[in-house]
């Protein structure tokens, strides 16, 4: 369903252990090794996706006097805590029980979602606030709902020992975005909320190399792999902090969401250019 693999360009340099022959470049096999290796740390970092999957044809929409966020959908069958075997023994360490430590997570990222959309909406200019689900959405408002489709902490024991995907954990999300009484075209009142957008995000840990890997590669090609996981970290520092690796994955993919929806309401007319982050595509 998701193509995981992003291909990136680059270059691998040397300090003092190449020399330039021909078009390409010679490297003793510690050097060759650490770029190598630094390039499977780029080609492998942790991904966030979106996807449009429906957008409505209805254009003559009037601006939305409010944005209203409602709680995402999120039920156990979805939800899949780490498949490590040392999850037990965490477990028992912290008094808690898998069903719990479900719960925690189903808590957390449905808060996360919804406060993160109010926040980016916000930030594009657009007034934005949380609604219970059993209020009925407002004529002349927009009211964003969605599901959370996987949230899945993998088996962190493979990421860390093989990686390369083995282990991934991930978090999608459908969203969908609903308006009511902006329709300036219809001559009969709208009777009932219509969809007007309707879309997807993925977020994963990634396929970055586990221990195996990284333990042969050795000192050698340590710093390669430093530099490489730098690189991938880049911007990491912006991400919020949260109790667990599914609540920073849910604040990705909401940080897609926002920008699709950016997207969305600049073709519309109701924010200015300067607000608009185009979202990363698969």
């Amino acid at each position: 369903m998701w193509p995981f693999v992003v291909a990136r360009s680059g270059a691998l340099t040397t300090s003092g252990h190449g020399s330039r022959q021909g078009v390409g470049w010679s490297f003793h096999g510690t050097g060759l090794l650490a770029g190598l290796l630094g390039m499977v740390v780029m080609a492998g970092c942790a991904k966030t996706v979106a996807d449009s999957q429906f957008e409505s044809a209805r254009w003559n929409l009037q601006r939305p006097s409010q944005v209203y966020i409602y709680d995402f959908a999120v039920t156990r069958e979805h939800v899949q805590e780490n498949a490590g075997f040392l999850q037990g023994t965490v477990n028992d360490f912290e008094d808690t029980t898998t069903y719990q430590h479900e719960g925690a997570i189903i808590r957390e990222v449905r808060t996360v979602a919804a406060d993160e959309l109010v926040e980016g909406i916000q930030n594009l200019g657009m007034p934005a606030r949380r609604l219970s689900s059993n209020i009925l959405l407002p004529k002349g408002a927009l009211g964003i709902t969605g599901q959370f489709l996987d949230v899945d902490e993998g088996n962190k024991g493979a990421r860390l020992v093989i990686g390369f995907g083995k282990g991934q954990s991930r978090v999608d999300i459908r969203v969908q975005l609903y308006g009511y009484g902006l329709d300036q075209d219809r001559s009969k009142p709208e009777t009932a909320p219509t969809k007007l957008l309707e879309f997807d995000t993925h977020a994963d840990s990634g396929s970055m190399p586990g221990a195996i890997v990284t333990d042969q590669a050795g000192a050698a090609a340590a710093g390669g792999l430093t530099v490489g996981v730098a690189s991938a970290n880049i911007g990491g520092g912006a991400v919020k902090s949260y109790r667990s690796a599914m609540g920073q994955m849910t604040s990705r993919s909401i940080e897609q969401a926002v920008n699709v929806l950016s997207e969305y309401f600049f073709r519309h007319g109701w924010i200015r250019p300067g607000k608009v982050t185009h979202a990363d595509r698969p």
